[in-house]
């Protein structure tokens, strides 16, 4: 079942080539990966929003030691917003775990380059790939989400909140084609969809939404003159 992923591994996987090549930008796969812990712990009832407030919730470990040690820093902080805490989380470190876990679970595979692509390659690729080693779990991903966009299935909480989460950073259309935008946000809206993950949501969208903007200033500055 999908619900065996975490939130993040989900996101994660469904933004990976078979041979372990990124699918969208650094940014977006690190906000929705961000977005995707804080909502995982707001599906499990683990943190509560409070308008922009996170507030930590009890959470019985839960076998996940990225989820574990987000709540654990969120505990241990001071209330600080959701907008603060997907910035801090939204990390390529973050990005680093959520990938140790797929690759101890057995779905990825983790292959050093050969030394003479290293040399060549040097600083353009990673020394370390992981390419999709069990397609099991990402299919059956793939195969929930398309199934609730079609109206074929009801959508759960965890596929719920998937969908809310590739278009909260704008990727559901390049994973499963055109969608039915009214479709999307009743699925969020509904009761599968607690207040606080849509909360989560909002901010990962408004995260994302500035993330494309300061990226179009940079590329075309004259633009905000």
């Amino acid at each position: 079942m999908a619900e065996l992923l975490t939130i993040p591994q989900a996101f994660l996987l469904l933004h990976t080539d078979d041979d372990g090549r990124r699918r969208t930008t650094a940014k977006r796969l690190d906000l929705g990966l961000a977005g995707g812990v804080l909502a995982d712990l707001a599906l499990r009832g683990a943190i509560d929003l409070d308008r922009n407030r996170v507030l930590a919730g009890p959470l019985v470990g839960s076998g996940d030691p990225v989820l574990d040690t987000t709540h654990a820093r969120i505990a241990g902080s001071p209330v600080r917003s959701a907008s603060w805490w997907i910035r801090q989380v939204g990390r390529p470190e973050l990005r680093a775990g959520v990938t140790a876990g797929l690759v101890a679970r057995g779905t990825l595979a983790s292959e050093q380059r050969p030394a003479l692509a290293l040399t060549l390659a040097l600083a353009l690729a990673p020394a370390t790939r992981h390419p999709v080693r069990d397609r099991r779990p990402l299919d059956e991903v793939q195969a929930a989400i398309a199934d609730s966009l079609a109206g074929r299935a009801p959508a759960s909480p965890f596929v719920a909140t998937m969908i809310g989460l590739l278009d909260a950073v704008g990727t559901v259309r390049s994973r499963f084609g055109p969608v039915d935008q009214r479709h999307v946000r009743d699925l969020v809206a509904g009761d599968q969809v607690s207040p606080a993950v849509r909360r989560v949501l909002s901010h990962v969208r408004t995260a994302s939404t500035t993330a494309v903007l300061d990226a179009a200033t940079a590329v075309l500055p004259w633009a905000v003159n």
